[in-house]
């Protein structure tokens, strides 16, 4: 049996899996669907829990683009206000500047030399009456600058209002189309005996303890190290970003949450890291873009894991051989151990 089908249990809880083992009668396969075995089975569950971690990730990042709209948003909407603000006190200087020109209108320079009296000053003032007109157009010219610098703003918030609107279509289609890979999960799982469900069952029950003896083991060889698990890395944010997970064990995993109650994956690595004074990425994908690149023989602890092809899943290395994560729909932050999940990469932010 590959280790990818061992780890390959339904995405819903125990308690759950236990009530449709043991609540009511079974319902028949569809007289179409052909006999399933429990390898098939585990086979199909996994590729579909695969398929809706993907999805979360996605998810998650395009959350994150919805995020920064907002915030662009607002920004534009804010200077939108101080615009329209700052044309209402450029306007009545405008009025002035249009009503001298009205007033002014019907005299030139020439007509106006040969009507005054006071020719002499009147050529004295021609220099600062030019200057003025001048300055009369400057302002003129300002407001029409300041006019179409805020045609230019709403039209920008409005590009970022539908924008902004077809993320959040994309984020309800995301979420629709995970919550329908959990469903044929299910159903997947409901073709399957009782006697089937329950060897299901076993198997997990066998994983978790593994995996519960594995991190004890890893615990006991840091503790054993002089100066705890901090000197036996080598990392002491690393060491810091795990001990903070290890806190988090046992909260559920949650579509797109990134704590305090709840995570998926890529939510609690980068709240553990956040912890240890390092921001990440957003998603997993976007996490395994940053960091150093560490091989497997050299992982260290609190080093980013990375599983599956598409890099949809990213885990905490604990040492030993296993990850601490949030691994899927129905389940909790736990030890995994990283055997049972194809290897992709790993990172060692800060």
């Amino acid at each position: 049996m590959t280790s990818r089908l061992r780890l390959s249990l339904v995405g819903i809880s125990g308690a759950a899996l236990t009530l449709t083992l043991f609540t009511g009668p079974q319902a028949m396969p569809a007289a179409a669907d052909p006999p399933l075995t429990v390898a098939d089975a585990k086979a199909q569950i996994a590729q579909l829990e695969v398929d809706a971690e993907a999805l979360d990730q996605d998810y998650a990042g395009v959350q994150e683009q919805i995020d920064v709209s907002k915030a662009k948003l607002k920004r534009k909407e804010a200077d939108s206000k101080d615009q329209t603000a700052k044309l209402k006190r450029m306007k009545a200087q405008v009025g002035q500047v249009a009503l001298a020109q009205f007033q002014n209108r019907s005299l030139d320079t020439a007509t106006q030399l040969f009507l005054t009296e006071d020719t002499q000053g009147f050529l004295n003032q021609i220099s600062t009456v030019e200057k003025v007109s001048e300055n009369q157009n400057n302002v003129l010219q300002d407001y029409q600058q300041e006019q179409a610098e805020l045609v230019d703003l709403e039209r920008s918030t409005k590009s970022e209002i539908a924008g902004l609107k077809d993320k959040e279509e994309l984020l309800s289609t995301l979420r629709s189309a995970s919550e329908k890979k959990i469903d044929e999960a299910k159903s997947v799982l409901s073709r399957l005996s009782v006697a089937q469900q329950q060897t299901i069952v076993d198997e997990e029950k066998q994983v978790a303890a593994e995996a519960k003896a594995e991190a004890a083991k890893a615990d006991a060889e840091a503790t054993s190290t002089p100066g705890g698990e901090e000197s036996s890395t080598g990392n002491s944010r690393g060491a810091k970003a795990l001990a903070f997970a290890k806190t988090q064990i046992g909260k559920p995993y949650r579509f797109g949450a990134t704590g305090p109650g709840a995570y998926d994956c890529s939510g609690l690595t980068g709240a553990a890291w956040r912890a240890a004074g390092v921001s990440l990425a957003r998603t997993s994908q976007a996490q395994y873009r940053n960091g150093r690149p560490v091989s497997r023989s050299d992982l260290q602890l609190g080093d980013l894991v990375f599983f599956y092809g598409g890099i949809s899943h990213v885990g905490l290395y604990a040492g030993n051989g296993m990850i601490v994560d949030s691994p899927r729909p129905g389940k909790s932050v736990r030890y995994t151990p990283m055997k049972y999940m194809p290897f992709a990469g790993a990172r060692r932010p800060g």
